[in-house]
């Protein structure tokens, strides 16, 4: 009974949503498409400043040793969609942290970046550890700017150029 009670109001509440937008009630529920791609163009890009204010920033942290304790390639079965995962243990202030980022800029897009990635972080081994002090869990094991972060900007500034001009030609018609 209960369920024939919720679908028959689950009818009526979508009887009553589409009699609200032909009286005109809905008309300002419509979002522009251009508008989600122009914010994700300015999400993505403070994104990326972020991540570039991070790895300078992590430049200058105190450095501890830590050990590899997982050193995999993970994902899909196939090449396309594989990632490396590296985690790794330190102790900073006889507390011990476990951690998986590599770098804040680093973006491993392929199977042989991803390979080259193993070989350096071999599982067992001894590795430099860049902590932030004033939160030890935030750690890196590289610490230089990757140009590849330049993606991050280029797709930001793709999406921003085509929300404003795709706004821009929308009010002409």
């Amino acid at each position: 009974m209960q369920l024939w009670r919720n679908l028959l109001f689950s009818q009526w509440l979508m009887a009553e949503t589409l009699n609200d937008n032909k009286k005109g009630k809905g008309k300002n529920s419509y979002v522009n498409p251009l508008v989600i791609v122009l914010f994700a163009g300015i999400v993505i890009g403070f994104y990326g400043v972020y991540k570039v204010y991070k790895g300078y920033e992590s430049q200058n942290w105190p450095t501890t040793e830590g050990k590899i304790i997982v050193s995999r390639i993970s994902g899909a079965k196939r090449t396309i969609g594989r990632r490396v995962f590296i985690k790794y243990e330190y102790f900073v202030k006889g507390n011990r942290y476990v951690s998986s980022r590599i770098s804040y800029t680093l973006i491993i897009g392929d199977y042989s970046s991803s390979l080259e990635i193993l070989r350096e972080y071999p599982e067992g081994s001894k590795v430099t550890v860049y902590y932030n002090p004033d939160n030890s869990m935030d750690a890196v094991l590289k610490t230089e700017i990757s140009g590849q972060i330049s993606w991050i900007f280029i797709l930001s500034v793709l999406a921003v150029i085509l929300g404003l001009r795709g706004l821009k030609w929308q009010q002409r018609f």
